[in-house]
């Protein structure tokens, strides 16, 4: 009676196993791992080059105030120069960018390496490997499948090793850390443009609170459109390669490629999903370009309303104001007044947070979690190793007895 029942779970695990070899080699080939793997590696990408621009741009909008030879007396009497009071946040801000250009590097290094073990090598391999441990499960009581079982783990951890990382990533990446961490790029793509605003539109309209916070607005506006219609022609250049891609991928089908949804490349799902995706992007765009147009001639209105308001009560001051805002460089180069240097310095510095928990997010969501994922897989991986399967597969009557007793 117990050697039937023992015989019977034995068979039920040589069937379980190699329904679990079937399930795994079916996923290999599919390659749905591999997509949403690369879809999170490239929007984590985008989101770490967006945060990239704005330290680039933030060092450089430094750079400038630094060169403006200015010198003043601050607290008590002590005399600074404008480059000494900017220069903690320009070396934090270099660190910054330093960081993220290691962000990017990892996750451009974890594409490169989901594209290699995602080639068809792989699959073929882990094919052969399924094949021999379901030979082996039933082929002399099964003597070779624990080794069979241990080559197929070991090329199912080489081959979604790094696929089951980057998913558990994206899980507790989206799960607790992308919301704060977009709101933290938006803070410091924001910063840039508001030390901009501190340094040109106080500076023209002093004194008039209500036409200095339309100044304001109104620069603001016009830097968001700028963006915008920078990014729709970036994405749509983009999304012209991808789609001349695809069309050459079409054409080197068969027929029955084409209308078998399963005997598609990898690359031929990825760039449909991508142009879908950069499809979705040109519609935000627009909409947004829409948006910002509105508030734009809204803002002009209220300004004009405003101007034709003081010039009809004061003309010469219009005069001497001009057509309209010049540069940074020229507002900076001309202006005198300490104050203005006081309030970029105090906006920086309230961002000093902004970027540390930047810094933070990305070194966690990029470098920390990955190896850390990558250490408990291979962790289970030697557990599974180590273990004895001898005794549940029956290849051995002496193993059979110790495991009865």
């Amino acid at each position: 009676m117990q050697s039937d029942l023992r015989r019977q779970r034995s068979f039920w695990l040589r069937i379980g196993v190699l329904i679990f070899a079937a399930l795994v080699v079916l996923l290999s080939w599919l390659g749905s791992a591999d997509r949403a793997s690369v879809e999170y590696i490239d929007g984590a990408l985008l989101q770490a080059s967006v945060a990239f621009a704005s330290a680039r741009a933030l060092n450089a909008l430094i750079s400038v105030l630094q060169s403006t030879t200015l010198s003043f007396s601050l607290f008590g009497g002590v005399a600074v120069t404008l480059g000494e009071l900017l220069d903690p946040f320009n070396d934090l801000i270099e660190q910054y960018g330093t960081l993220m250009q290691w962000a990017i590097g990892s996750l451009l290094t974890q594409k490169i390496l989901l594209g290699v073990v995602s080639h068809s090598m792989f699959k073929v391999l882990i094919s052969i490997s399924g094949l021999l441990l379901a030979l082996s499960l039933f082929w002399r009581q099964g003597r070779w499948a624990p080794k069979c079982l241990r080559l197929f783990m070991a090329l199912l951890f080489l081959r979604f090793a790094l696929a089951a990382v980057v998913l558990m990533n994206a899980v507790v990446d989206n799960q607790f850390l992308a919301e704060e961490t977009r709101q933290e790029v938006a803070l410091l793509d924001n910063l840039p443009a508001q030390v901009e605003t501190l340094g040109a539109a106080d500076k023209v309209l002093d004194g008039q609170p209500a036409l200095t916070a339309l100044g304001k607005r109104q620069l603001q506006l016009q830097q968001k459109r700028s963006q915008l219609v920078s990014d729709r022609e970036r994405i749509g250049r983009a999304r012209q390669q991808s789609q001349r891609a695809l069309e050459n991928m079409e054409q080197q089908m068969g027929g029955l490629q084409r209308l078998n949804p399963f005997d598609r490349d990898a690359d031929y799902e990825f760039l449909k999903l991508q142009i879908q995706r950069m499809d979705e992007q040109l519609q935000r765009i627009a909409r947004e370009l829409a948006t910002v147009a509105q508030h734009l001639a809204t803002v002009e209105q209220e300004r004009a309303a405003l101007q034709q308001a003081k010039a009809d009560s004061d003309p010469a001051f219009w005069d001497a104001l001009g057509d309209g805002f010049t540069g940074l460089g020229e507002q900076l180069a001309r202006a005198g007044d300490p104050q203005t240097y006081v309030a970029i310095k105090q906006a920086l510095d309230g961002a000093v947070d902004t970027v540390l928990r930047a810094m933070t997010l990305f070194v966690l969501r990029t470098l920390i979690l990955p190896l850390l994922f990558l250490y408990l897989l291979i962790k289970g991986l030697r557990a599974i190793w180590r273990l004895e399967l001898q005794p549940w597969l029956g290849a051995s009557q002496r193993l059979r007895k110790s495991l009865i007793e």
